[in-house]
């Protein structure tokens, strides 16, 4: 309506965003601050937020009538206010009360081409300032129950009853009576209620209404599911893709570095970084969390082999994206910064307005508006000698820029659909059918957050503020209008049984006995020809073995590893979805779990100490000053995450116990007289199913020339050592006899477990300081090798039979389970590292 007024007298509006004007009203406030003002100790902590609360202040007052003078208030908060009125009201942009002013000074010399305009609510509901405006215009008050009429049976009894008691009359109670004109229906959830009025209310005739005040977005994806007509409620969404970006891009510039959301930005959908860069990047961060270093160097090496004569530019946009100089959140990062980044993302979205698909160009037009009014304010706090900005205030900034959301702009109403208001109040017509949707809790009007005292001297200045009692009547009324516009059915679906409903339900209930609400879940437990029955399919089974169909073959790998064997071994079925199926686990990245993290670092520093020129000669002080260095910049490079706020325990006890254990470690191979330490040996050789290939963790050779391979742990100091005692080291014993056909005889075996820093073996004749282990069996690292020869062939009879075993916890064997008495004993391994466990079925 205003915008057609302003139209008409020919005025001009700029459209400035409420961010922009919440910065200029900050700006107001900072001229005016100091320590005697009401707001000083707020506007210190939080500006923009004061700013926006101080400004919702004002934009009230003004479209109730205030023209800005405050000065003799008694009050020191009004006096403050009018202070900074001063600045306000020539730095800050016009709102909606000073628009209404423009018009009607318009109005006194310009006339509008308006013949009538019907008034529903009373005149007096309306803002001063629409008031003001009103009453020079034709209008015609139209009474909204004039035209109603009483719907028939019991319904009729109801709404008059209402009617009754908004005028304050008594009401008797009314005795239900079931025919059919008033419904009350519940449901333990809004999917089962959507679904019962897709399938048993909601014709394709287009003819009633319906009434969402909340979830209509919900009940539109159920009905287009049923094959229904989508009725076009819009939920507006901070969370559209396109709004996720400059909240993504910002939350990186901090130091330290919040990996969570670089991944995030990486991996979203719509990101100024090109595809095959971003994948590969986040690939890298989610294995190992950090920026620099060798693997570093290697993905983007990748990238830029990928891109050829893009490179250069590709590594630009990673530079200014990724790679760029962070901020100290105390200090805050320098606003032209900032206004950079906004800038160059505001581009990034302008590039993308004229996409030939109309939601995709709807959709960037939301990113581009959210970024250009950031960027705007941002200028605007430049302009202002605001130099730095902080988390905080750049958070809230953002968060004023999106605070409308964004409309999904593909949920249309479609043919068949009903008239829909998500307002009561919108109301103003009658239908033979009303639906009331998810009758819950409305929004409630607040309080005025000013004293009796101060209302009193804002009335003197011309602010006509409703009192919050006729604001809740109005309120009220509003909210029966729905109810009385039906003429022959009203069906109200109230929210699942625990939630708070609306008091016009209370109201309802109060002089109504014995309301039957009917409870959806019991039309399932009987015949209904609303509702067509679905059969049950249980889920399927565990079942020990799985037989392929026949004439399928499993082709072997051309080259296997200790991973590929120990599934095949152990767990045939994984094995099968592993490899020959090459089924692959989501695509979706997270940063590696603390287990894998620790793991994964402690083996790299070991393995850079390793790569030193006479590491084991170096003195222990050489060693500490050398580690301390080291793992800083390790951390830095692939453990960033544990910089992060609340991982410092973390990051100081991971950093105590590697210290720690490398000391050790260095300690036992000294002892043990090493002259050789080979990290991360590249060892290969054949079995009897063919090729197998593999890397050991430490490969060492005394000075007697007598080889040992070492596999390290982070942690397992009862679990490798219980391999040890039984004979069940199967990596050590295949990375061993790899060693002895290269070498032509066995090595020593032996785990170290970096968190306890201790060395495990057999015997001490090659580590005279590790913790022995006693074998239980007579039966050496030889004989496990065979042993794993023999269930090898053992398996493959049954893969070229098509067997595939099931080997999980609760999966009773049988006897095609048993195996050969020279095989090795079959272990169930962790059900956390097999991503395929629900794919074997389901435990009844």
């Amino acid at each position: 309506m205003l915008g057609i007024l302003e139209t008409q007298l020919g005025l001009h509006s700029d459209g400035v965003s409420q961010s922009e004007r919440i910065v200029h009203y900050r700006d107001c406030l900072k001229r005016c601050d100091s320590s005697d003002r009401f707001y000083h100790r707020t506007f210190e902590t939080d500006e923009l937020g004061t700013a926006a609360t101080l400004l919702a202040w004002r934009d009230q007052w003004i479209i109730h009538g205030w023209s800005g003078a405050l000065e003799h208030a008694t009050s020191q908060r009004l006096r403050d206010l009018a202070d900074v009125e001063k600045f306000a009201r020539e730095a800050v942009p016009p709102g909606l009360g000073e628009r209404l002013g423009f018009v009607l000074v318009s109005m006194d010399h310009r006339k509008l081409a308006i013949d009538e305009i019907e008034l529903v609510d009373p005149v007096e509901w309306f803002p001063k300032r629409w008031r003001d405006i009103l009453s020079r215009l034709p209008l015609n008050t139209v009474s909204y129950k004039a035209g109603l009429a009483i719907g028939t049976g019991f319904l009729g009894e109801v709404q008059e009853a209402l009617l009754k008691a908004e005028n304050g009359n008594a009401v008797s109670k009314l005795t239900w009576k079931d025919d059919g004109s008033l419904k009350v229906v519940q449901a333990e959830t809004r999917f089962l209620a959507g679904r019962w009025l897709a399938q048993s209310v909601i014709g394709s005739d287009g003819e009633g209404l319906i009434v969402s005040s909340s979830d209509g977005a919900v009940l539109d994806s159920i009905l287009v599911a049923a094959d229904g007509a989508r009725q076009g409620f819009r939920d507006a969404s901070a969370f559209r893709p396109t709004l996720q970006v400059l909240p993504l891009a910002l939350e990186i510039l901090w130091e330290p570095l919040n990996f969570y959301g670089l991944l995030q930005f990486l991996t979203h959908p719509i990101c100024p970084v090109p595809g095959y860069a971003r994948r590969k990047l986040a690939g890298k961060l989610a294995e190992k969390p950090g920026i620099g270093g060798t693997s570093w160097e290697d993905a983007l090496g990748a990238v830029d082999e990928h891109y050829q004569d893009r490179a250069d530019e590709v590594r630009a946009t990673i530079k200014f994206w990724i790679e760029h100089p962070r901020h100290s959140q105390e200090m805050g990062a320098p606003v032209k910064v900032v206004l950079d980044r906004v800038a160059r993302l505001t581009e990034y979205f302008r590039s993308r307005l004229a996409d030939t698909d109309r939601t995709a160009r709807i959709a960037f037009n939301a990113g581009f508006a959210q970024c250009t009014v950031c960027r705007d304010a941002l200028d605007a706090l430049i302009r202002q000698g605001v130099e730095t900005i902080k988390p905080r205030q750049l958070q809230k900034l953002v968060a004023q820029a999106t605070a409308r959301g964004s409309e999904n702009p593909v949920l249309e109403p479609e043919v068949g659909a009903l008239m829909g208001v998500s307002d009561p109040a919108a109301v103003c017509e009658s239908f033979d059918r009303v639906l009331w949707w998810q009758l819950g809790l409305p929004s409630l009007p607040s309080g005025y957050p000013w004293s009796s005292a101060e209302l009193k001297e804002l009335a003197m200045v011309g602010v006509e503020l409703p009192a919050i009692s006729d604001v809740l009547d109005r309120t009220a009324k509003a909210w029966l209008k729905p109810i009385l516009a039906a003429r022959k059915e009203l069906i109200l679906v109230l929210p699942p049984k625990g939630e708070e409903v609306h008091p016009v339900w209370l109201m309802i209930e109060a002089f109504i006995e014995k309301i039957p609400v009917a409870g959806l879940e019991s039309l399932l437990a009987r015949d209904s020809h609303d509702i067509p029955p679905v059969a049950h399919v249980p889920l399927p089974l565990r079942r020990r073995w799985w037989a392929l169909p026949e004439g399928l073959v499993v082709k072997p790998l051309p080259q296997d590893s200790f991973s590929s064997l120990e599934v095949l071994l152990f767990n045939p079925y994984q094995w099968l979805l592993k490899y020959p199926a090459a089924l692959r686990p989501s695509r979706i990245l997270s940063v590696s779990t603390d287990f894998r993290l620790f793991g994964n670092l402690a083996h790299a520093l070991v393995e850079r100490f390793f790569h030193q020129e006479k590491p084991l000669a170096l003195a222990e002080s050489a060693l500490m000053a050398w580690f301390d260095a080291t793992f800083d910049q390790l951390i830095v490079e692939e453990g960033a995450v544990l910089l992060m706020p609340g991982r410092r325990s973390d990051l100081e006890g991971f950093r105590i116990k590697l210290r720690e254990s490398i000391r050790q470690l260095r300690k036992q191979l000294i002892d043990a007289g090493i002259v050789e330490v080979l990290p991360e040996h590249e060892l290969s050789g054949h079995y009897v199913g063919g090729r197998i290939h593999g890397y050991a963790d430490l490969a060492l050779r005394n000075g007697a020339g007598v080889r040992a391979i070492v596999d390290m742990k982070w942690s397992g100091a009862k679990k490798y050592p219980a391999k040890l005692k039984e004979n069940r080291h199967l990596q050590l014993a295949i990375y061993g006899e790899m060693l002895r056909q290269s070498e032509g005889a066995w090595p020593s075996v032996a785990y170290y477990i970096l968190d306890v820093g201790q060395l495990f073996a057999t015997d001490t004749a090659f580590f005279p300081s590790a913790q022995m282990v006693h074998r239980t069996t007579d039966e050496g690292t030889p004989h496990l090798w065979q042993r794993f020869a023999e269930t090898w062939k053992w398996r493959q009879q049954q893969i070229v039979a098509g067997k595939f075993e099931v080997v999980l916890e609760g999966v009773p064997e049988d006897e095609d389970s048993v195996v050969p008495e020279d095989g090795l004993q079959i272990e169930i391994l962790p059900p956390e590292y097999n991503d395929y466990l629900a794919l074997a079925g389901w435990e009844e």
